[in-house]
């Protein structure tokens, strides 16, 4: 059985899509857990409705815990399957989804199953839709980079999770791949989905394309400090190359450098005591870059 978790925090006007697209699954042996956050809108209403019409899959539960965490790892006390598609309420799964991720899964013995994907964003009240591939070469790396799916993306093994103590509930922001660090670290076993079979909806006050500053910096910290982790792991373990050493380097100056126009002494101050090393050829370009923005901004 598959247990699909859905954090629910005023949602009333969304969650029918990502509840409609569990229905729709060609893999028939699941259940829905639905975890009421707090919501102050009608979100319960409409949970309380699927429930009704079906009784014996989907389920409801109530978390006071504030953050979607506390709701996935309310959610996992109460499911029943081997295996756990964890959920936003916002996003939206394929059709054949979780039968195509089991069938990897079962021919591999994985513990996680990381997945293509689809991300729809809203920019300047356009949608701008781009295909998310996991890389899946060398593990620390796609770690290092983000690129190990999503949350809604992936199919995770509740043994496995339940192993290392869940979601932290901590966490604003960086959760899934914390997760997948500690995760990792007890040997977990990675798969990979390279056909995109979720769709995710990123709206621009998430938490990812925060404008708040404040948000923001709190978000860049989540990250820098999950790097910070994943970079003392790997120089206690001996597996910290010279060319991981680089890739680290790499991805968190560029990552920074490109939030510089909206939180630039945050972004200034952390490149300087991280003692970040990049190739001068990519300092420059990112110069050239910054340049270019700053003369097109102005004409605009």
């Amino acid at each position: 059985m598959i247990s699909v978790i859905v954090p629910c925090y005023n949602c009333q006007s969304f969650v029918s899509r990502a509840i409609e697209s569990v229905l729709k699954q060609t893999y028939t042996d699941w259940e829905l857990i639905l975890v009421n956050n707090n919501s102050a809108d009608q979100t319960q209403s409409v949970l309380d409705g699927y429930c009704s019409m079906f009784p014996d899959r989907i389920f409801t539960y109530m978390e006071m815990i504030p953050g979607a965490p506390a709701a996935r790892n309310k959610g996992l006390k109460y499911a029943k399957g081997e295996w756990i598609q964890f959920m936003d309420s916002d996003d939206e799964l394929y059709p054949d989804k979780i039968e195509k991720q089991i069938e990897i899964a079962e021919n591999g013995s994985y513990d996680i199953i990381s997945g293509a994907y689809y991300l729809n964003k809203l920019v300047d009240g356009k949608v701008v839709n781009s295909l998310k591939l996991p890389r899946n070469t060398n593990i620390w790396e796609s770690l290092i980079s983000s690129k190990l799916g999503i949350t809604s993306a992936n199919l995770w093994r509740k043994e496995a999770v339940l192993a290392v103590g869940g979601w932290d509930e901590n966490l604003t922001s960086s959760q899934e791949y914390d997760m997948l660090f500690r995760m990792i670290v007890a040997n977990a076993v990675i798969g990979f989905d390279m056909v995109p079979r979720t769709i995710i909806y990123s709206l621009e006050n998430s938490v990812s394309n925060s404008l708040n500053k404040q948000r923001l910096i709190r978000i860049l910290e989540n990250r820098v400090s999950l790097r910070l982790r994943i970079k003392q792991h790997l120089s206690n373990e001996g597996l910290l190359t010279i060319h991981l050493a680089q890739f680290w380097d790499l991805y968190l100056y560029d990552h920074l450098i490109k939030r510089k126009l909206l939180v630039p002494e945050y972004v200034f101050r952390r490149l300087n005591e991280l003692a970040i090393r990049v190739p001068l050829k990519v300092v420059m370009k990112q110069k050239a870059k910054f340049f270019l923005q700053r003369i097109f901004g102005k004409l605009g």
